[in-house]
């Protein structure tokens, strides 16, 4: 995965986690959007610091 496209789903992820925030403000689907987009981020961040930078 080349980094233009790693950043670029982080971004996706964290736009969707702060539309869900505010759009689903309160209720459950808001907690489960957020624990999604997080854990996806933070796994594509670690992906990055583990296998991105020994392609570099």
């Amino acid at each position: 995965m080349s980094n233009g496209t790693r950043w670029t789903a982080v971004g996706v992820l964290l736009v969707i986690n702060i539309l869900a925030n505010v759009v689903l403000n309160g209720t459950w689907y808001e907690i489960a959007v957020s624990a999604l987009t997080g854990a996806g981020i933070l796994a594509l961040v670690v992906h990055f610091f583990v296998r991105g930078r020994s392609e570099q």
